[in-house]
This record gives C-alpha cells, sequence and structure tokens, in this order.
C-alpha cells in the first residue's frame, strides 16, 4: 500500500500566503519576548530548566543519519514521553524500515526520553519560530510528525503544511478550558486544525470538543487511552526484590505510599502515617513529589515529625546503615522510578488530586493491583477515572479530610484493599489497545519504500505482459 501523505501547498499565492502568516506569528512572538526580556533573561541566568537544550531549542538539532523514512514522536514531558513507549516498540517492531525520533518540550521530560529510548535519535522540540521549524525539519527530515495529546503550535503546523509533511496527533484530549482557550485563540491566530490529518481521540468527550473547534469528523478516531498500554500488570519478581532490599521493607511492614505529591499533600500522608502508627508499628511512609524543587520543603516537614530522611538517590544497593527503617521516610528524587516503586505500597494516594492540578497517573499503581485513593482533583484522567469508579477499582473522596479518612479506613481493611486492588487490575487489562488502533492509522501516512519497490515491479510485469 502506498502511503497516504500530505501534499505541499502549492501555487505561488497560497505559499506567499503561508510565509506572511510566518512572520505575523514571528512578530508577536518577538514582541512578547521584548516585552518579557529582563524575566526571561533572569531565569535563564538563574535556572537551568530555562537553559536546557537553547541551540536545539533554536532548530540545530543532530542532523539525522541516512535517508530511510523517519517518525517524528512529539512528547511535553514525562507522562507524554512514556505514554509512547509502546507505540515505539510496536513501530521497531512491525515497521523496521522506519526510523524514530523523539523530541520534547522540557528538561525532565528530555530526561525520560533519553533513557526510555537510549537508541533513538532525542531532542528538544523548537520554539514556534519560522525559522527554527524551517531549520528542525531541515535536519530531521521527517516523513510523519506524530504529536502526543494535544500540542498545536502554528508557525510549526505552517511550516509541516508547506513541506508536505503530514501530521498526526496521537492519544488526543481537550478538557473544557483548553477548547474555550483554543476558541479564543482563534479570533486572533486563523490557524485551522485541519493543519493536523488525523487525530486520534481518547474518547467521544473530547471528540465533542474538537469537533466544536473545526475539525471535521471525518479526520478522527477515537482510539481510547494510550496511557493504560504503558501500565504493567506486575514486575518481574527480581525487580521487586530489589526494591524491597534497597528500601528495607519487610513482610510485615505496613507501605503507605504518596505519588507525584505536590502542594500540602505530603502533610496530609503524614499525618496519616502518625494516626497509623498508633496501631500498627510496622506502618512506614513513601513519598515521590511531583517537583524536584519541592524536595527540601518535603524534607522539613518530615523532619519537623521527629522522622529521618532518607533520600532514594542516596540508597546504593542496601538500606543505609544506623537508620530505622521505621523511623524514616522514604523520598522519591530519582527521575523514571515511580511507576516501579509502586510495587512496595499496600495502599497509594496520587497526588494532584487535592492541588488545581488535575490530578497524577493513578493507572499506574492500579495497575499494579494496589488499592488507590485519590481527591476530588481528576480532570487530567477523566476516561480513566469514570472507568475505574464505574467498577469499584478506585476511592475518590471529596476533599482532604474524607482522603485522611478513606487512607485510614482501608489500612485497616486487609479484604477491602485486596478487592479494591484486583478490581483495578482486572480494569487495567481489560482497557489496553488504543497503542494498536493509532499504528494502524499512522501506518498509511508512513512510506514502505519495499512495497513501493514491489508495486513497481508488478507494474512493470503488467506492461510487459500488456505490450506482448
Amino acid at each position: 500500500m502506498t502511503s497516504r501523505g500530505a501534499a505541499p501547498v502549492t501555487g505561488v499565492g497560497n505559499r506567499l500566503r503561508l510565509h506572511a502568516l510566518q512572520l505575523l506569528y514571528d512578530f508577536v512572538y518577538l514582541l512578547a519576548l521584548l516585552i518579557g526580556l529582563p524575566v526571561i533573561a533572569a531565569m535563564m541566568l538563574t535556572s537551568r530548566r530555562w537553559r536546557a537544550g537553547i541551540r536545539q531549542r533554536l532548530g540545530f538539532a543532530p542532523r539525522r543519519a541516512g535517508d530511510r523514512p523517519a517518525i517524528w514522536v512529539h512528547g511535553v514531558s514525562n507522562g507524554e514521553v512514556l505514554a509512547a513507549r509502546e507505540l515505539v516498540a510496536l513501530i521497531a517492531a512491525e515497521m523496521p524500515w522506519v526510523d524514530v525520533v523523539v523530541s520534547t518540550t522540557t528538561r525532565t521530560g528530555q530526561e525520560a526520553a533519553v533513557r526510555t529510548y537510549a537508541d533513538k535519535q532525542v531532542f528538544y522540540y523548537p520554539l514556534d519560530l519560522s525559522f527554527s521549524t524551517r531549520l528542525v525539519m531541515d535536519r530531521i527530515r521527517p516523513d510523519l510528525v506524530l504529536l502526543m495529546e494535544l500540542e498545536l503550535w502554528p508557525n510549526f503546523l505552517l511550516t509541516t503544511s508547506l513541506r508536505g509533511v503530514p501530521v498526526l496527533l496521537a492519544n488526543g484530549r481537550m478538557s473544557e478550558k483548553s477548547a474555550r482557550d483554543y476558541l479564543r485563540l482563534q479570533r486572533l491566530i486563523p490557524e485551522p486544525l485541519t493543519r493536523v490529518l488525523h487525530y486520534c481521540i481518547q474518547s467521544e468527550e473530547y471528540a465533542a470538543r474538537f469537533r466544536s473547534l473545526g475539525v471535521p469528523p471525518d479526520r478522527m478516531t477515537i482510539t481510547g487511552s494510550m496511557k493504560f498500554d504503558t501500565v504493567a500488570d506486575a514486575l518481574p519478581q527480581d525487580v521487586v526484590d530489589t526494591y524491597r532490599r534497597r528500601l528495607a521493607v519487610c513482610d510485615d511492614d505496613f507501605v503507605l505510599f504518596g505519588g507525584s505529591t505536590q502542594g500540602q499533600e505530603e502533610s496530609l500522608l503524614l499525618d496519616v502515617l502518625e494516626e497509623l502508627s498508633r496501631t500498627q508499628p510496622s506502618a512506614r511512609l513513601i513519598l515521590v513529589p511531583r517537583h524536584p524543587d519541592h524536595l527540601r520543603e518535603v524534607e522539613a516537614a518530615v523532619r519537623a515529625r521527629d522522622l529521618a530522611v532518607v533520600r532514594l538517590s542516596r540508597i546504593a544497593d542496601c538500606w543505609p546503615e544506623g537508620v530505622d527503617p521505621r523511623a524514616a521516610v522514604v523520598i522519591g528524587d530519582t527521575t523514571g522510578e515511580l511507576a516501579r516503586l509502586y510495587v512496595l505500597a499496600d495502599l497509594v494516594f496520587v497526588g494532584g488530586t487535592l492541588t488545581a492540578r488535575g490530578g497524577q497517573n493513578m493507572m499506574e499503581p492500579a495497575g499494579l493491583g494496589k488499592p488507590v485513593v485519590v481527591g476530588p482533583n481528576t480532570w487530567n484522567f477523566r476516561d480513566p477515572m469514570e472507568l475505574l469508579l464505574s467498577r469499584e477499582g478506585i476511592v475518590q473522596a471529596p476533599d482532604e479530610g474524607d482522603v485522611r479518612r478513606a487512607l485510614v479506613r482501608l489500612a485497616g481493611d486487609p479484604a477491602a484493599r485486596a478487592r479494591l486492588g484486583e478490581n483495578a487490575r482486572g480494569i487495567c487489562r481489560e482497557s489496553k489497545g488504543a497503542t494498536r488502533r493509532i499504528l494502524d492509522i499512522l501506518r498509511d501516512y508512513v512510506p514502505n519504500p519495499a512495497a513501493a519497490s514491489a508495486e513497481r515491479n508488478v507494474a512493470v510485469v503488467h506492461d510487459k505482459e500488456f505490450s506482448a
């Protein structure tokens, strides 16, 4: 089958119009840069995060070697990068003639991508300036760009239109707020969302919002969430044993786990630990804050409870001598270990659900069969939450007080924890498959040199037979 690539924009007038739009966007961006220059300069001088990858952000990505067809996968940060793992693996297995390159926007996303895709070219996504987007296209030479979730920048899409490079959106979602923001933005920046050739959407609810912004229904397919496909339902026993040894977790320990916590969520879990310790001397707490900048604040809160702090990064193969594991709180300060650390938990609270963040990934502990409690704010994972709630695979509490009471109640009810965890694991297993559906769509947009050669050979044979 030949690929369904996007034809480059033709006609001098059409191309001039798109170039003029790019100049307009460049002017707007540069004006904003000038207005914010003092703040931006200060941030770049004082923050590694702002300086990270600046050359690549200007378009100077490493040149891709060779001339094989290429798929460019872009994810903003950790979540999007990790959600693409299964898809990249499937591409490698079923489309071996294709190169895959990966870009990210954030520094933490870049670190996760380098670690996850060690055999792939990884780089920073360009700033949305016309020269940056043109330069990176020259260096990467993609045959398809796959954007994860929702990352639509006008100059980038104009450049892909001018080059005839198809753009697809995978794992697409759009909140009510994002829909309102895009609607307002379209009045200022008249860029049609139809520059994306196909949208692979997580749910009908999100598809309705894309339709309201002018995306034609025939450009959308509801595929489900790829995040279920990256959720493990078990870990190898040697991995489990390694973590138990490192963190000195004994069979009779009760491990309360706070994943991707933020705001004051750590203090809530410290309160729960204090309450549990009155009746369960073996109770322990592992905290993995969402933001590295929050670590010192969390450590101070732990020490204020007369508990020791042990950072995960400072534990090599085994627990440090002279520290009582049951009088210490482990702080996860490494990148990329959270999904595996959950295997140690007896009860999990997933963070960002008591803040305006909108929740972090609750599917990772749920998939491992862990009982999970969340707060009310889970709109980032609306569809997985609806599924988990409908089949009693998670506990959602309406406020901080109810979260605390739910954690204490479940800590004292092993049967309820086991039932909750097994329901969650079953739901996650049954919900896999979005990645396969997305691969079946994108393969039509990427040229297969072998198939094209075979088609040419068949055509030559037919011509000869006809001539004879």
